[in-house]
């Protein structure tokens, strides 16, 4: 009996420790924070009306903003996936999400960590554009309305 009872609490033991690392993973995305954030920054909603263009929404990391560029302009782009949307913004609109992120408190990466990540990332970016499907497929961004 005293055998059992030491491999039942074992198993317990496995099995909360299997349940609290499940819990210790990646931090969810709130995409529903973002993209009202992303909106009181300034960004644009653009919908995923053709068929290329819902072939290229899946091709941009969930969760985050990426820089794309179209016609020689650099543009801010976070997908909204289950919507068939991307919010669009500029440099200006990236900055002003960045500022609301830090005024609700979200989390921001030490700003030299983040230039050393963003350039590998635009290295392993500029390294596979060929991959990243044209975005010609959409319409012109510059037609949004910034000055």
């Amino acid at each position: 009996m005293n055998l059992l009872s030491h491999a039942g609490r074992a198993f317990c033991l496995l099995a909360w420790l299997t349940l609290l690392s499940g819990c210790a993973g990646a931090p969810a995305v709130n995409t529903a924070q973002d993209e009202s954030l992303l909106v009181a920054a300034g960004f644009k909603s653009v919908v995923a009306s053709t068929d290329q263009q819902l072939k290229n929404l899946p091709a941009l990391p969930p969760g985050q903003v990426t820089v794309v560029t179209q016609t020689g302009t650099n543009w801010f782009v976070y997908p909204d996936l289950p919507k068939n949307r991307v919010y669009v913004g500029t440099q200006k609109q990236y900055q002003a999400y960045l500022r609301l992120r830090a005024q609700n408190n979200l989390p921001t990466q030490d700003p030299l960590a983040s230039y050393y990540k963003q350039d590998a990332a635009m290295n392993a970016a500029t390294a596979r554009d060929a991959s990243i499907p044209a975005w010609e497929y959409w319409p012109g961004f510059n037609s949004l309305g910034w000055d």
